[in-house]
């Protein structure tokens, strides 16, 4: 396998977690105001996942399974957080969570800096397709940061 099919796998199995917690920040919060647009960034970062996909396929990368699952997991597990409450979310969750989530979207349009930068070699990669997906990446960072501060303020 190589260095560019491994650097697929390891983004779609982000991606699988990256997902999760997208959707749950965006379940949790649905009845705010901040929960339009948490909606919206989650359908969006689905919609990467997809095209994440399709990238992969343009080049002939197969996603794994394990490590898939194993996002999955590792983001059910940071529920699980030492926040001085044991049956009730702390005040602090939705801040962190949404800092975990920024970090995440951060991670993602890292891993899109780096797939274009491949694109320089690698002619199977569908370079606009790239530069969509890290300016949306853009978006919802900024996105992101503004519901940070409204949530952090509440």
């Amino acid at each position: 396998m190589n260095d560019l099919h491994v650097h697929l796998r390891n983004h779609w199995a982000a991606a699988w977690g990256g997902v999760d917690l997208a959707e749950r920040i965006a379940r949790r919060h649905r009845d705010g105001g901040v929960g339009p647009d948490l909606a919206e960034i989650a359908s969006e970062i689905r919609q990467d996942r997809d095209s994440l996909r399709e990238v992969m396929r343009a080049v002939g990368a197969r996603p794994g399974v394990v490590l898939p699952v194993l996002a999955r997991v590792g983001e059910r597990a940071g529920r699980l957080k030492l926040n001085g409450h044991l049956v009730t979310r702390s005040p602090v969750s939705d801040v962190l969570e949404l800092e975990g989530l920024r970090g995440a979207v951060a991670a993602k349009a890292a891993g899109w800096d780096t797939l274009l930068a491949f694109s320089e070699r690698e002619p199977r990669l569908p370079r606009e397709l790239l530069v969509e997906l890290r300016e949306r990446a853009d978006g919802q960072l900024s996105s992101l940061v503004r519901i940070h501060q409204v949530v952090a303020s509440a």
